[in-house]
């Protein structure tokens, strides 16, 4: 497996699409904030000869068939460099078929109109507030349907998703 593993190199702050189908493995020394659409489902198809009780994990081979995409056409393409984005504006991450990523730097005070089915919203460094209610890193909450205008301020990063429709 070695000699067919493509690693990719990241740094802070960088967003990576992971297209479904695609074989992949987060390394040691990353944190993430994982956006997808919701499955119960995880198949092992290579451990790095990681052992639990000694013993090594499960492999699911013959189930990993039938659901990786061959060949992988994924590329660097799904990786975006999000760091030194401008403040207090709304930048596309990523749109698919299932969801849409924002990046949302603020600095000071900014407004956003919540137009989407429900949008989740992260926060990933700093702290501020959003309709007058603290938040800080680490905390995570639904914007609803309707919700309308939302008014963020402080000094932070926030990961927005949302599903298409």
């Amino acid at each position: 497996y070695e000699e067919l593993i493509r690693r990719i190199p990241v740094k802070k702050g960088d967003f990576v699409q992971i297209v479904p189908g695609t074989i992949h493995a987060i390394t040691g020394g990353l944190l993430i904030l994982e956006t997808q659409q919701s499955s119960d489902i995880t198949y092992r198809v290579y451990d790095y000869g990681r052992l639990v009780d000694g013993k090594p994990r499960p492999i699911h081979v013959e189930q990993s068939i039938e659901v990786t995409n061959v060949p992988d056409e994924s590329d660097r393409k799904g990786l975006v460099h999000a760091q030194n984005l401008s403040n207090n504006e709304m930048h596309d991450l990523v749109s698919c078929e299932y969801y849409k990523v924002w990046k949302l730097n603020v600095s000071g005070d900014c407004c956003i109109k919540q137009t989407e089915p429900f949008m989740n919203v992260s926060v990933i460094e700093g702290d501020g507030k959003i309709d007058g209610r603290e938040i800080r890193r680490g905390d995570h909450m639904i914007l609803p349907y309707g919700y309308g205008e939302v008014r963020f301020s402080g000094n932070m990063e926030l990961i927005l998703s949302s599903p298409v429709e």
